[in-house]
């Protein structure tokens, strides 16, 4: 089986709707090539609610708490994985804590915080696709 066979073969996985190929050739010398599809999770819509136009003394009191909160930002380009134990809603974070990881590449990446803080809100779910600079997490300075 030479190269061109091959790309044919990748040209009919993706164009079609199944998700692995498997191709066994020769009568003397087996070759065997199979080929897979890295299937995407499908992600709901996000419903995005309407905001009132809040009071002047909400706006400085929600600036005031951001000036408070740090982020655990994505260092890469990947697919998002949480750590179940340790990044959930009001755990304690340490900086240098790994909270995370980012599969970039068939990697797996650690995603680190840089700063001490409690988690107050996950801004990612796990399996999502995030970008570089990507806020993850938000930490309320303790």
């Amino acid at each position: 089986m030479d190269i061109s066979q091959i790309e044919e073969l990748v040209g009919i996985l993706r164009s079609s709707r199944i998700s692995e190929l498997v191709v066994t050739c020769g009568q003397e010398e087996k070759t065997t090539v199979r080929l897979k599809k890295q299937l995407r999770p499908q992600r709901a819509p996000r419903l995005v609610p309407v905001a009132k136009e809040a009071p002047a003394a909400q706006k400085e009191a929600a600036s005031a708490a951001e000036e408070h909160a740090d982020y655990v930002t994505a260092r890469m380009v990947g697919i998002f994985h949480s750590l179940d134990s340790t990044a959930s809603v009001g755990s304690p974070i340490k900086a240098g804590q790994a909270v995370g990881a980012i599969e970039s590449m068939k990697l797996m990446n650690d995603v680190v915080s840089d700063h001490d803080g409690v988690i107050s809100e996950i801004l990612v779910e796990d399996g999502m696709p995030v970008e570089f600079g990507q806020h993850l997490f938000k930490l309320q300075k303790s």
